[in-house]
């Protein structure tokens, strides 16, 4: 199926800039140019761009386009289609991966020609970007918070108690945590760091006996742990 998606950020038809009869127009004018037969519209009216989530047409669009039935998808401008760089650039794989081609008349795009190519390169250097700047403001805010002793995820870590939205060091775990990376320092085996946590009455956040994987994973979350620098 060759197929044109049409977005809209107000109701209404008419001769306006990006209305649906505009939108409709353009692209008849390609088809009519390039001797295409369109199978069908996808219309989103009235919704905006910024998110996927009411786009119905779209989803439904995108559903068949990963069930391989569409061939070819064309729009006006790359705005159509969404305004949020993240969601286009998965979008664009989507298409990649399902050999669906892209055909963009403003920007003049179409993934099947060397440029096309060209501009999902960049796009995909674009999104690495982007994606390695969300990683170091996450980092950057989870350390502050850290440091400041405050609540930086959904469970309260092993060490500390939760008051609102601080942390509040627990004695008993801190020395605890202590211990555990003491008994691995003096090359303790897993097994027999479970044996000293159980015969020590020693629980997890949830109440239960410590296992195995439950003292890896607190030997990997507490390496940094101030109080082993103490």
């Amino acid at each position: 199926m060759i197929v044109s998606v049409i977005r809209t950020s107000t109701s209404g038809y008419g001769k306006q800039e990006n209305s649906i009869d505009t939108q409709k127009e353009m692209i008849q004018k390609y088809c009519d140019l390039k001797e295409i037969q369109l199978d069908q519209h996808f219309v989103d009216e009235g919704v905006s761009g910024g998110s996927l989530k009411h786009r119905d047409q779209f989803n439904d669009l995108m559903d068949l386009v990963k069930d391989n039935k569409i061939h070819t998808l064309i729009t006006t401008s790359l705005s159509r289609i969404c305004r949020n760089q993240l969601d286009l650039l998965k979008i664009v794989q989507i298409l990649q991966d399902t050999d669906t081609n892209l055909v963009v008349l403003k920007e003049n795009i179409d993934l099947s020609t060397p440029m096309g190519k060209f501009f999902v390169g960049i796009l995909g250097s674009i999104y690495d970007l982007e994606r390695n700047l969300i990683s170091e403001r996450t980092k950057d805010i989870l350390q502050n918070k850290k440091g400041h002793n405050k609540v930086y995820c959904g469970n309260t870590p092993y060490g500390y108690d939760r008051n609102g939205d601080r942390l509040i060091e627990n004695p008993m775990e801190i020395r605890m945590i202590k211990k555990v990376h003491t008994l691995r320092n003096q090359e303790k085996s897993y097994g027999e760091i479970v044996k000293f946590l159980k015969r020590n009455k020693y629980t997890t956040k949830k109440g239960d006996l410590f296992g195995k994987n439950n003292v890896k994973s607190l030997l990997n979350s507490t390496k940094n742990h101030p109080c082993l620098s103490l």
